[in-house]
């Protein structure tokens, strides 16, 4: 998960006494490389960990933030990436604001507090206080380019806050200040039950795209690290009662790919009660109407059942278990960023 990455990045430099800057896509309007959420940790040598967008940007990013860093200083700044006059030269055709914290070993503790949440998949956000920066901002500083920058000395205050589900990255209100808020992780575990060819295939490919992958299976034999490398973790499963091993959540995706109808219908079945954010079982549409059938017969409403992704994956001609597992991996995508296909 690249968010993981990055703060454990930091905590590293932090934790050998070094200060590091990190930059935050607060906000896009338009067409930008990268949207809401979006981190990067820069040091004085300007060497990073993660992304804003690359290109143009990033370099003027990196530059910005070995500065503030020399300086001690944390800021908020905009920049258009399009139209006649472009503050980056891009040509996307939006614009994105950008926030600089500067971070400090006064600042280890608490972002040792933020890793615990991502690796625990846990349902925080971060918030940072923009009000010191709209303070600092002159009331005729133009909406974008490097004069729209509002610079503090050292950092603004930052928490981890509860939020409700669904709330998406970005700046709000708060008690009437602004303030930045981002769910730490949007989704929580996304657990594939059944480790043949396609679950195999599928679990690096979302473990490769941040997603924190629980591989289950009811053979020992099928949930080796040599054949599931990368996942978070391996869980041998009854697939008749899985709340013994798998505490499924309303943030939590499910994936049934295992070796029979009858597997799959247990799996599926016990998931929907658990009403995950996202429901999916390998298969064709005569097996789709079998288990659709019984879910009905079993009292689920139609709409519980229309929830179901089933086929599960976008149609792409999709034929071999890497090509399916790659369908899938998209249709995952396109959930978390909550893009209809």
């Amino acid at each position: 998960m690249e968010k993981l990455q990055v703060a454990s990045a930091l905590i590293a430099t932090l934790e050998q006494g070094r200060a590091v800057e990190l930059a935050v896509v607060t906000g896009t309007r338009g067409s930008s490389p990268r949207s809401a959420g979006a981190w990067m940790a820069v040091d004085a040598t300007g060497s990073i960990a993660g992304t804003v967008g690359g290109g143009a940007v990033e370099d003027i990013a990196i530059r910005e933030a070995v500065e503030l860093l020399a300086a001690g200083s944390s800021r908020t700044v905009s920049y258009t990436m399009g139209g006649r006059v472009s503050d980056t030269g891009m040509v996307c055709g939006g614009m994105i604001d950008l926030c600089y914290l500067y971070l400090d070993s006064d600042k280890l503790e608490f972002f040792k507090q933020l890793e615990k949440v991502l690796v625990e998949r846990g349902d925080g956000a971060l918030e940072i206080d923009l009000a010191p920066f709209a303070a600092a901002r002159p009331a005729d500083a133009p909406a974008h380019g490097a004069e729209s920058a509002a610079t503090i000395v050292g950092a603004p205050a930052l928490s981890v806050v509860d939020v409700e589900p669904g709330v998406a990255a970005g700046v709000t209100d708060v008690d009437g200040a602004p303030v930045y808020l981002e769910p730490l992780c949007p989704e929580g575990l996304a657990y594939i039950f059944g480790s043949g060819h396609v679950g195999r295939a599928l679990a690096p490919v979302l473990a490769g795209a941040g997603f924190a992958v629980v591989s289950c299976d009811n053979r020992a034999e099928m949930l080796s690290e040599e054949l599931l490398p990368g996942v978070l973790d391996r869980r041998l499963v009854d697939y008749g009662d899985l709340a013994a091993s798998c505490k499924i959540g309303p943030r939590d995706i499910v994936i049934s790919s295992t070796a029979g109808h009858g597997s799959d219908f247990a799996v599926v079945s016990q998931a929907l009660a658990a009403h995950p954010a996202y429901l999916g079982c390998l298969g064709s549409k005569k097996k789709a109407a079998f288990i659709h059938g019984k879910l009905a017969e079993e009292g689920y409403s139609d709409e519980d059942i229309a929830s179901i992704h089933m086929p599960i994956g976008i149609k792409i001609g999709a034929e071999t278990p890497n090509e399916i597992a790659i369908s899938i991996a998209a249709e995952l995508i396109a959930h978390r960023r909550h893009y209809q296909l």
